[in-house]
């Protein structure tokens, strides 16, 4: 049984980095929650060496560039505009016609241990400065982007609505890579995504090339396979050729599992009266649905963004195929590859007892493949001259513990209140496809407070992310996304 504990490291009160500790830590700028003064919330923290700006009264977010000591720019904003340090206050301007004095805002933050089945997880418990919350939620991260790093900004606007929030580095990514000992363990090195993750940002904001196609060409100059071309729930091949035993990443269950783990830990921090939910990301999203449908007595409600149903392979074959138009494919070349991921996609082919079928036609259509260009789009891509057999040793467990889930069974048994948001213009998850599946395993659910809102967001991304003429260059998350997500939160609370 997985263990559940807690290691408190910090339990002092405001995220907030004092007078003269910027110089120290010049990549993480006056870390904290800070509000306008016409009450807008502002977010600056750090991700890794690139810290940001969340201005979520404009909706933006700025990378930070430093200009001199105590000053930062805002990365492609025009005119240029500024964030300054003036102990103890924090300056924005540029943003609006007159600059803007940015008051902390108290919230707490812990330094607390998700303990699972073999793995200590590094973890955040995010508190509203005062008083016990009545709810809280557990993050769960997108495939591919596992820090807590990649969930910002979104744990201070659940604060703001007075929840109480958990994020941890998932297994194999972040502090998350290391074992009970501290050590990187082998599962630390895949990194790739098994369904697509959500295109990571470049400096303006965009995916860039070599983040799109998560998993994809990324092989050694040599044709070996790299480590960071494989995908979670996969096995490490090891110099010989084969399959390394101790690199085996979490499926979706286990890593539903870990979620549950997150949610008891709450639970028994705030005490039993509290309710907790999951709000997952991406793959999050399906790993929260199958979490909840399992537990549905601990997970009292749910908020899934850019994902949740319908089978996970189809998700992949989208973002594949998108990821084949943006190289320039041909129709006839796109029918070609789709056919190639329907082959893939067989269930057939990961049955036992079917092996001999499996080899003798993916041998016709590896041969094949290898002549097309679109052979750059596919898992294969990353795997160099693989034969059919390890390709199989490498797919089984894939298709069996990721790709094969479809939530359609799953939902109905989900319990408490849903919110799904999901992008129009997604490349990643098929929103409609999504949005449909949703709808039809939510409807068969029969609970007094089984309430459910599907929502397809107008020209959002994956990241529900939108590009505006005013800042092509910045993030920007999608006022409907934000509006949607934000009266949905108050109407909780208020239960």
């Amino acid at each position: 049984m997985p263990r559940l504990g807690v290691s408190v490291v910090v339990v002092l009160g405001l995220v907030l980095v004092g007078s003269g500790a910027w110089a120290s830590r010049a990549t993480v700028p006056v870390e904290g929650v800070w509000r306008r003064p016409d009450g807008g919330l502002v977010r600056v923290a750090g991700e890794g060496t690139a810290p940001f700006l969340m201005d979520f009264a404009s909706r933006r977010r700025w990378r930070l560039e430093p200009r001199e000591p105590g000053v930062w720019a805002l990365a492609g904003s025009r005119p240029e505009a500024r964030v300054t340090w003036r102990s103890p206050e924090l300056v924005l301007t540029g943003v609006s016609a007159e600059p803007m004095v940015l008051a902390p805002v108290p919230v707490r933050t812990e330094a607390v241990t998700v303990s699972v089945e073999g793995a200590e997880l590094p973890a955040t418990l995010w508190l509203p400065g005062t008083g016990v919350p009545r709810n809280a939620v557990v993050l769960l991260h997108d495939v591919g982007r596992g820090s807590r790093a990649a969930l910002e900004p979104y744990p201070a606007l659940l604060v703001e609505h007075g929840f109480a929030v958990l994020t941890y580095d998932a297994r194999g990514t972040g502090l998350g890579a290391q074992g009970r000992d501290g050590r990187a363990t082998d599962a630390t090195r895949e990194s790739a995504s098994a369904t697509g993750a959500g295109p990571a940002r470049g400096d303006v904001g965009r995916a860039t090339d070599a983040t799109r196609a998560p998993g994809l060409k990324t092989q050694g100059d040599d044709k070996r396979t790299t480590d960071a071309a494989l995908q979670p729930g996969l096995k490490r091949p090891g110099d010989d050729g084969r399959i390394a035993e101790d690199a085996l990443q979490p499926g979706l269950k286990a890593q539903g599992d870990d979620g549950l783990a997150a949610v008891r830990l709450l639970r028994q921090r705030l005490g039993p009266s509290v309710r907790v939910g999951l709000m997952g990301f991406g793959q999050g999203a399906w790993t929260a649905v199958n979490a909840s449908a399992r537990a549905p007595q601990e997970v009292g409600f749910l908020i899934l963004i850019s994902g949740g149903a319908g089978a996970v392979w189809k998700q992949e074959q989208h973002r594949m195929r998108n990821e084949g138009r943006k190289r320039g494919l041909t129709g006839p070349e796109l029918v070609d590859l789709n056919e190639f991921l329907e082959v893939l996609h067989d269930a057939r082919l990961y049955e036992d007892g079917g092996e001999a079928r499996a080899r003798k036609t993916l041998d016709f259509h590896f041969q094949r493949a290898k002549r097309k260009r679109w052979l750059a789009v596919t898992p294969l891509s990353s795997l160099g001259d693989v034969t059919v057999e390890r390709f199989l040793e490498r797919q089984r467990p894939l298709w069996r513990e990721v790709l094969s889930y479809d939530a359609a069974e799953d939902l109905p048994r989900v319990r408490g209140p849903v919110l799904a948001l999901l992008g129009e213009r997604d490349e990643t998850t098929p929103a409609a496809l999504t949005a449909r599946a949703l709808n039809q395993g939510l409807s068969k659910r029969a609970g007094a407070n089984d309430r459910a809102q599907v929502k397809v967001i107008e020209g959002a991304d994956h990241a529900l992310a939108v590009v505006t003429r005013e800042s092509p260059a910045v993030e920007t998350l999608s006022r409907q996304a934000l509006d949607t997500l934000s009266a949905w939160l108050r109407a909780l609370a208020s239960q």
